[in-house]
């Protein structure tokens, strides 16, 4: 996907959240309340170091941007809770959890169906939209799906855009027992971005484009506690560029 598509994707998914945040105008009371509650999706960002995100070093610079990139999968994976009053459907024992609720305004005029079910091993999400939205007529449009392990140690998250074939944006996280977290963030056809951050701050990046069907390492960088680093820039798999800060 191009840059200037997932910048689209950018505007279109924020105007979902926006939609989906705001108050609903389906009146309907929830038809059952449910003896367990719903599971919350929960992710992590991640914050480099005050003496990193301060500094005019180019590559510190490029590491704390591909740090924000890799964390913006979270403020949409935050859609992945209705807003309140949204009528509920389930069981009375409680799984699968189903919200729908409507939005009508102007030409825009959809219900946002949102799913939750527990296995043995995970909780799992979907949202669907079906409706007028931006113009676009969606019949089960799948706009997110989701899963995470029922201890909330790791977890998958993929949107999709009804005007693209495929997903646009995929991240998978995990944190192991020693606290080490792990992210790693897909754009398709742009960048992968490769994160792993352990409990004193330190850290290390990875970021990867694609040239045809060749997933290319473009830039690198590691960092310490205090947030003094090492970076390295590649072009067409070598070696351009390589600073510390």
């Amino acid at each position: 996907m191009k840059k200037q598509g997932f910048y689209l994707l950018m505007l279109f998914s924020a105007t979902i959240l926006l939609l989906i945040s705001a108050c609903s105008k389906d009146n309907t009371e929830p038809s059952q309340e449910p003896t367990k509650d719903a599971p919350t999706f929960e992710t992590k960002t991640v914050t480099p170091p005050d003496a990193m995100m301060e500094s005019s070093d180019p590559g510190a610079q490029m590491a704390v941007s591909y740090i924000s990139l890799a964390n913006s999968f979270s403020g949409f994976a935050g859609m992945m809770t209705p807003p309140g009053g949204a009528p509920y459907k389930s069981t009375l024992e409680g799984e699968p959890w189903v919200y729908t609720w409507e939005f009508n305004e102007g030409q825009d005029v959809y219900f946002i169906t949102l799913t939750i079910l527990e296995t043995t091993t995970h909780f799992e999400w979907n949202m669907l939209i079906n409706g007028t939205l931006s113009g676009l007529v969606l019949t089960d449009f799948l706009y997110m799906d989701a899963s995470q392990t029922l201890d909330g140690s790791s977890g998958e998250y993929t949107l999709y855009d009804p005007e693209e074939v495929g997903y646009v944006m995929k991240a998978s996280w995990s944190t192991d027992a020693a606290g080490v977290y792990m992210l790693s963030f897909e754009i398709p056809e742009d960048v992968i971005i490769e994160l792993v951050t352990n409990p004193n701050g330190s850290g290390e990046i990875a970021t990867y484009e694609w040239n045809g069907n060749v997933k290319e390492l473009t830039f690198e960088a590691i960092w310490d506690a205090t947030g003094h680093g090492e970076w390295w820039e590649y072009f067409e798999g070598a070696l351009s560029d390589h600073g510390t800060w």
